[in-house]
């Protein structure tokens, strides 16, 4: 089985990319049987916005699971992140497990991201799971991340990876708006 990966944020590799390779590593080490793939932008055009490759919506069609990541920039998600999911199909994640990881500077951020993020996966119908994961960025520029902060990339991980594995093949209804939309102007 696959899981996807997404880092959501069009600066170079930080404290997100971190927090995403000790999630990344955890589900290597405790789901023998999955492979793990990172899609990241592939340039950076401001220090805001930055594309992505033409193979991205391939590689999020074909996971059994998905781990979103972004940083919390300006209360919600970043314009890059926003690119790649307008660039989705629904198919892509109807009835896929997803799951959200969040880095912020400050505590007080703490649900905006995610709330936003929770908004566009319904109206694509996702199963996003139940507990998403929140991190002041400070706890990943330590040399050493705390048991306490691995252990949180771990259960956020499990939870895909288990509804992935219990729930392969199934899709779950009703359909999301856009889809009841589609057929009535279509028929």
């Amino acid at each position: 089985m696959k899981l996807v990966t997404i880092y959501g944020s069009p600066t170079p590799p930080g404290k997100l990319a971190r927090a995403l390779e000790l999630l990344e590593t955890g589900v290597r080490e405790r789901h023998p049987g999955w492979e793990v793939e990172r899609i990241a932008p592939a340039s950076t055009i401001t220090p805001v916005v930055a594309t992505w490759r033409d193979d991205v919506v391939e590689k999020v069609s074909g996971a059994d699971a998905v781990v979103i990541s972004s940083p919390v920039f300006r209360g919600s998600i970043t314009g890059t992140l926003k690119l790649l999911i307008d660039m989705l199909p629904v198919e892509a994640l109807r009835s896929k497990p997803v799951a959200i990881l969040t880095v912020a500077a400050a505590p007080h951020h703490f649900l905006s991201a995610e709330r936003h993020l929770r908004d566009v996966l319904s109206w694509f119908g996702a199963l996003t799971a139940p507990n998403s994961a929140f991190f002041v960025d400070r706890v990943f520029a330590a040399d050493t991340v705390d048991d306490e902060v691995r252990h949180e990339l771990h259960e956020l991980a499990d939870q895909v990876v288990v509804l992935a594995e219990r729930l392969s093949g199934r899709s779950f209804g009703p359909d999301p708006l856009t889809v009841r939309y589609r057929k009535k102007t279509s028929g």
